[in-house]
């Protein structure tokens, strides 16, 4: 994964001021890069383009066909007015974090979300005693949006705010 090309791709789109601005060509990339979003790793896009792993999401997701063609990054770019983009925008967020929440239960899923684990990505721990142990990121519910995110440190086994 290139961050550079991420990275330049959402200060072109916060630098734009044209209404016509150009979206990241990778909008997976684009979403797991931005602030807020560290937590997620990148669901493989054949593991989001089988039908299987999406069954009833469509119930649950609003403008579920146009999300999943952003996620898969093929949306057409003028095929919407803005405010149409930033309703598929939310909707293509909510779908992500439920194909995620689907995803990191998968022998590939988890090999991911480990090996962010091992690296640190989610944080160490604030204690002492623990040698800057790495945390590990839990959803307190399974309800999406209801409780943000927080963090385990397997060592004291306390919970953290991020």
């Amino acid at each position: 994964m290139c961050r550079t090309r991420v990275r330049d791709c959402i200060v072109n789109e916060l630098s734009s001021t044209d209404s016509d601005s150009e979206y990241c060509k990778y909008w997976v990339e684009w979403f797991t890069y931005a602030e807020g979003n560290e937590y997620f790793c990148d669901v493989d896009e054949e593991y989001i383009l089988d039908r299987f792993n999406l069954t009833n999401l469509s119930n649950d997701v609003p403008n579920y066909l146009q999300a999943l063609e952003m996620i898969t990054d093929r949306l057409p770019e003028k095929a919407l007015s803005n405010e149409e983009r930033e309703q598929v925008e939310r909707s293509a967020r909510y779908l992500y974090g439920l194909i995620h929440a689907r995803y990191i239960i998968t022998t590939q899923g988890l090999k991911k979300m480990l090996d962010k684990f091992k690296r640190g990505d989610f944080g160490r721990c604030p204690r002492v005693y623990c040698h800057q142990n790495p945390l590990l990121p839990v959803g307190i519910t399974d309800v999406p949006s209801q409780k943000g995110v927080k963090l385990y440190c397997c060592r004291c086994e306390d919970i953290y705010n991020p």
